[in-house]
């Protein structure tokens, strides 16, 4: 039963390692992203994160 556990655990953390990865390579889009955004003028707030920024261009954009 244990050897199964182990094999089982590994697995796990080999899975968790992929979704690391997977969500840094996003993290690193949404970041390229807002800078794009941010050289065409539309300022960002200070306590604003990139979703919310991404968002509120997103939202004034198609507004008009």
């Amino acid at each position: 039963m244990f050897p199964i556990l182990v094999f089982i655990i590994i697995l796990l953390i080999r899975d968790l390692a992929k979704y690391t990865k997977i969500s840094e390579k996003i993290r690193k889009r949404l970041d390229d992203i807002s800078e794009r955004i941010e050289d065409t003028g539309f300022k960002r707030n200070s306590n604003e994160n990139v979703l919310i920024f991404i968002e509120r261009y997103l939202k004034k954009y198609f507004k008009d």
